[in-house]
């Protein structure tokens, strides 16, 4: 192995096996979001593409949910060195982001990542679970899972992510 290789720094700024995997999923995808209680799925379109040199996959999502226009960005990466998968989701239907970090299980094919945000209502702290599936090469899943006090975890919503042809 040479010095370079051996470098923490290059190591830390090169795109692994991981970030291959995730450029799979750049492309246009329908996005069909469903809410737990929610009969009909909310279905918008998603646009995927690897940013920064290929170290992070963006997904953006475009539509009309709730009678609203919608936008969101969703990032996926993976750090190198300890090995965690992060998100970040940021919409325009809030102000906050949605930080989550957690690892994966090349097993699965799944990764579970952690994070919280605040309910706008009550102002306490939400736990946020979200597992993220890659399914196959054309379709992602994450499912949401929140908790906030001494109320149970429960899922709450879907997002299912399919490549259009």
């Amino acid at each position: 192995m040479s010095a370079q290789e051996n470098d923490p720094w290059t190591q830390y700024m090169t795109p692994s096996d991981f970030h291959g995997l995730l450029s799979n999923y750049e492309g246009e995808f329908k996005m069909e979001m469903k809410m737990v209680g929610s009969k009909d799925p909310i279905l918008v379109n998603s646009s995927h593409k690897m940013i920064l040199g290929g170290r992070f996959l963006e997904m953006r999502q475009m539509g009309n949910m709730m009678g609203m226009d919608f936008e969101s960005i969703l990032t996926l990466g993976y750090n190198t060195i300890d090995h965690s998968v992060s998100m970040t989701t940021i919409t325009n239907m809030g102000t906050g982001t949605l930080s989550l970090q957690g690892k994966w299980d090349a097993e699965t094919r799944m990764a579970t990542l952690y994070g919280k945000l605040t309910n706008p209502v009550s102002k306490n702290t939400i736990l946020v679970k979200q597992t993220i599936s890659l399914l196959d090469d054309d379709t992602l899943l994450i499912e949401s899972f929140d908790k906030e006090g001494d109320v149970p975890e429960r899922k709450t919503v879907q997002y299912k992510f399919v490549r259009l042809p």
